[in-house]
């Protein structure tokens, strides 16, 4: 069960200084925690042994056990920001402000296990039911973390209107403070269980054996060494944006910019610790508190035509450069002082090129009718889409790919319609979606082998929601009873599929398992198997409801 709790607080203050300036001061803070867990106790003695919950086949659902994961989530953020704007003269708007955000991040994610005497379970004999256990937080299934990362930016621009052109101009300032650590020695990375002899006992002689002169390394002389702090990042970022007529009704206008953002936390702060397992070859992840900023370049060129006085056209390219994404690659693999067992750290090593175009039209509200359809053609290519996805690979046996495939999100065609209609007292409105289908990667059926990354699509999609509401007076209120209807048709649209077949409905492997024999019929069938909702989008819903105001 997922337990979530958020509180929020915002305040604003605006201020005129004189006719041509005004400032704002806004100040807020937000307290996010979350929990998951079975029961909130962690040695409720209703817990079962994990190993009751092991799987009989591939083909089967788990029939037993208990959920074994506690984990709390604690996220606090506090912000003020200072915004001033003034007129400087008929020419030059000037804008300018400052932003300090101050975050605190606590993690606590363990795994119970049994105690020494339940470790040992026979399923026909055994006591199915535990007295879970906390293990200390330098074992495997005990992480826990409290950070307080920093940001602040600043900015100045100049909006600059002249008689036939509109130009802005500024420029953005980021810093990042991760407060995180990383390994001074990345070969050597659990404080609890060090691989060097110099990290286990103090090697004066420097033999690699321990003398009896030669005192063990206790945790705490580990500490005086073992991390340094990750570094501060910041980065300057311009930005250019420029309009102006080419006729009476139509204007072109172009940006450009640099955008600045901090990696996920979660990324940063992963395997605070730098645990990894005792297993030979691939032994786990890091996160990597020093991760360098993302960086984004945008470009987009477009022209805007008033076609009447209520209906109006844009047509905008757009380009963005994406530097810096947070990825694994074969040299981020790191060999431990034991050969026989690496790690993978998380880098700055993916990247993604998107470009397309938007072609929008719209309605404004007139004669109780308002309108707008947009249409995007867009290209998303890249790296990878999961940082991960290069560390699973080699961990599956897999080569990675080097070249730039379609990325997840990589929708080649994107239609959204809306209408709607509002005399008063009542209204209705109505917003269509369609979209070709997603990439997926495909899996030969004769060899058994992993096809190139995301080159193929899943069906495409279409989805049609409605509203409608009526309102009356009932002084001294006013009511309104409002209708929501979600996937009005009820489509049945995929949105996973089978990579063997392309599609959500059927898989060659169910037919595999079945005509060689390879799934005993335990709990469920293997047909029940291979029926699964979670690859469809939800089906019609409905809503109704009243809103009283007054």
């Amino acid at each position: 069960t997922n337990h979530d709790l958020s509180n929020t607080v915002i305040m604003q203050l605006s201020h005129t200084l004189s006719a041509n300036t005004f400032y704002t001061i806004g100040a807020s803070y937000i307290d996010k925690t979350h929990q998951y867990y079975l029961y909130q106790d962690p040695t409720d003695p209703r817990y079962v042994n994990p190993q009751d919950a092991l799987l009989l086949d591939s083909y089967s659902f788990q029939t037993g056990g208990t959920d074994m994961t506690n984990y709390d989530r604690e996220t606090r953020t506090a912000e003020i920001k200072f915004d001033i704007s003034s007129q400087m003269d008929q020419t030059n708007l000037v804008k300018g402000g400052v932003e300090f955000r101050h975050h605190r991040l606590y993690e606590r994610n363990i795994t119970l296990q049994p105690i020494q005497s339940e470790l040992s379970f026979n399923p026909a004999t055994s006591d199915p039911f535990i007295t879970p256990t906390v293990l200390p937080e330098s074992s495997l299934a005990h992480s826990e973390y409290t950070h307080e990362p920093t940001e602040f930016s600043a900015y100045i621009q100049d909006k600059m209107e002249f008689k036939d052109i509109i130009v802005n101009i500024g420029v953005r300032w980021d810093y990042f403070q991760p407060d995180g650590e990383v390994l001074s020695d990345p070969t050597d990375p659990n404080i609890y269980a060090p691989l060097k002899p110099n990290n286990q006992f103090f090697d004066y002689n420097g033999d690699g054996i321990q003398e009896s002169n030669e005192p063990t390394k206790t945790l705490a002389d580990r500490q005086a060494y073992w991390y340094k702090k990750a570094s501060a990042k910041s980065q300057f970022s311009p930005r250019l944006g420029v309009s102006f007529p080419i006729t009476a009704t139509g204007i072109v206008h172009f940006s450009y910019g640099h955008f600045f953002q901090i990696p996920r936390f979660e990324r940063l702060y992963e395997n605070p610790d730098f645990k990894i397992g005792s297993n030979t070859g691939y032994a786990g992840n890091i996160g990597n508190a020093d991760l360098q900023p993302e960086e984004t370049i945008n470009a987009e060129l477009g022209l805007q035509e008033q076609l009447t006085d209520d209906i109006g056209t844009d047509v905008t390219a757009y380009f963005r450069d994406i530097r810096n994404l947070t990825g694994t690659g074969t040299d981020d693999e790191v060999i431990t002082f034991d050969p026989s067992r690496y790690y993978v750290r998380y880098a700055n090593k993916d990247f993604g090129l998107v470009k397309g175009i938007v072609l929008t039209i719209t309605k404004r509200f007139s004669q109780g009718m308002t309108a707008t359809a947009d249409y995007t053609y867009q290209i998303a290519r890249g790296t990878a889409s999961d940082p991960l996805e290069t560390a699973n690979a080699i961990a599956g046996g897999t080569l990675p790919q080097i070249q730039l495939n379609p990325l997840q999100w990589d929708q080649r065609h994107t239609l959204n319609v809306t209408w709607s209609y509002s005399p008063h007292p009542w209204g209705v409105s109505f917003i269509g979606k369609y979209g070709s289908g997603n990439p997926y990667t495909p899996v030969g059926s004769v060899d058994i082998t992993s096809l190139l990354t995301n080159s193929a699509n899943m069906p495409s999609f279409f989805d049609l929601d409605t509203r409608a509401f009526y309102e009356f007076p009932l002084n001294p209120f006013k009511a309104m009873v409002f209708l929501r209807v979600f996937n009005l048709l009820n489509t049945r649209n995929e949105v996973q599929v089978y990579p063997r077949s392309g599609s959500a409905d059927y898989t060659p492997d169910e037919y595999f398992a079945i005509v060689n024999n390879l799934a005993k019929q335990q709990a469920n069938t293997v047909q029940q198997y291979y029926t699964n909702p979670t690859f469809y989008s939800e089906p019609r819903r409905i809503e109704f409801g009243c809103n009283l105001e007054f």
